[in-house]
């Protein structure tokens, strides 16, 4: 039932909303950050309903540490669906996505996708997806903050999967801090059920503090960057339980 609930207005939404990603279009053309703010308020309001639909109880840890003078690539594990949901909406910052190139063959939903400045990764072609790793370096320096997901691939197992190098070099290339993300619970919203039905649960995001790769050498910055998957595996491993816990959360922002 939950599942029909939520994803009735879903579909609704992405329809009836066409005409203004159309306005947002023109704006675009005379104001693009302006316009970039109008689909950031659009997507945000829209993943609300969504999460609140679905019965997503969602709580923050670490929101203070994410800059609000700069852009920065987020970088965390993936779970499922509900990450792009719950990390848009939790950081309180415009953000883009790098996403699977398959994802353009869902209609209308990529009109919304390129209006919030995400990109396409196809992993099938070595070439395209070192033109996409550039093309994600130029959104991130043009002040737009990104998360990607260096996985690769949604996550069914405790232990996060070997990261892709390619993840990082957005970063470098871009000149930007990288902030490691822990997602816990997002899987037991759809994936994890039978037949992928949502259900409601808790969900923990911890944003973790922000990591510096400009100003060292390589040597330096390939030790740093092995540190991030242990990172977001410890804080997943703290805040594993709490998303089964009935008490309220402690130590962070509830939304």
């Amino acid at each position: 039932m939950r599942t029909i609930i939520a994803a009735i207005p879903a579909i609704l939404g992405i329809i009836l909303c066409f005409p203004y990603h159309l306005y947002i279009s023109h704006v675009a053309k005379k104001d693009p950050q302006k316009a970039y703010l109008k689909a950031y308020g659009l997507v945000r309001r829209f993943f609300s309903m969504v999460l609140f639909l679905s019965g997503c109880k969602m709580t923050v840890i670490g929101k203070e540490k994410i800059p609000r003078d700069e852009a920065v690539l987020f970088v965390g594990n993936h779970r499922g669906l509900f990450d792009i949901l719950c990390c848009h909406n939790a950081f309180g910052v415009p953000l883009a996505f790098m996403s699977k190139d398959n994802i353009k063959k869902v209609p209308l939903l990529t009109h919304y996708m390129n209006d919030m400045g995400c990109t396409y990764l196809d992993r099938t072609d070595i070439k395209k997806g070192l033109e996409t790793i550039l093309q994600s370096a130029d959104v991130v320096k043009s002040g737009q903050s990104m998360m990607i997901f260096p996985e690769g691939t949604r996550n069914k197992g405790e232990e996060l999967l070997p990261f892709k190098d390619g993840a990082y070099k957005i970063a470098q290339k871009a000149g930007v801090k990288i902030v490691p993300v822990s997602i816990c619970g997002t899987d037991k919203m759809m994936e994890a059920n039978k037949h992928h039905l949502i259900h409601g649960h808790k969900v923990v995001i911890e944003i973790c503090d922000p990591i510096s790769i400009t100003g060292i050498t390589p040597k330096e910055r390939k030790a740093v960057l092995e540190t991030i998957p242990g990172i977001i595996q410890s804080a997943r491993d703290k805040n594993l339980p709490l998303t089964e816990k009935r008490s309220k959360f402690l130590g962070g922002h509830k939304l």
